[in-house]
């Protein structure tokens, strides 16, 4: 008889298939994509149902994980992080203790938008928002190119981010 594993990791356990979304929760979704700040009773004309269930129906879609969380979206420009860049990043090895020591402390730098662990020739791509290219320079060397357990990295600067759309799929 097979056992299970004790060692199993609580991210690597099988996750509950999610609750399927139905019409309405699409139309909150979207409706709150296109602006989180939206107030209840809004929200609720916009998808044609009562404000008590827009707000019963936005606390289920919370709880049941569809909606993480409501943020501001800053102009990085106008707070002082003008350049944008993506950092491919390659480990010098791929065991446990170099992969956590990179994940508990790069992904946590004020300057990085965004960590992707990726497979492929690179193990990782920050998206990183600085002052201007001297302080890219110097943040890639200070945070990437000194630190022990990073093997390679290759700087591509971004022009322009052009999001897409983080509503649900039809």
């Amino acid at each position: 008889m097979a056992s299970i594993s004790k060692n199993v990791r609580r991210d690597q356990a099988a996750a509950p298939s999610p609750e399927p979304l139905d019409a309405v929760d699409r139309q909150i979704i979207d409706a709150l994509v296109a602006d989180a700040r939206i107030t209840n009773r809004d929200l609720a004309d916009a998808v044609g149902i009562a404000p008590s269930t827009a707000l019963m129906r936005t606390r289920s879609l919370m709880e049941r994980g569809a909606i993480e969380s409501f943020e501001a979206k800053l102009n990085l420009s106008v707070i002082g992080r003008a350049v944008q860049a993506l950092i491919a990043v390659r480990l010098r090895a791929h065991d446990r203790d170099q992969i956590d020591a990179f994940t508990s402390r790069v992904p946590h730098l004020p300057e990085v938008l965004a960590t992707f662990h990726t497979s492929g020739s690179v193990d990782y791509l920050l998206h990183i928002a600085v002052r201007d290219t001297d302080a890219l320079r110097d943040w890639v060397l200070d945070n990437l190119t000194t630190d022990p357990v990073v093997g390679h990295t290759e700087t591509t600067l971004v022009f322009k981010h052009m999001p897409g759309h983080a509503g649900p799929l039809d």
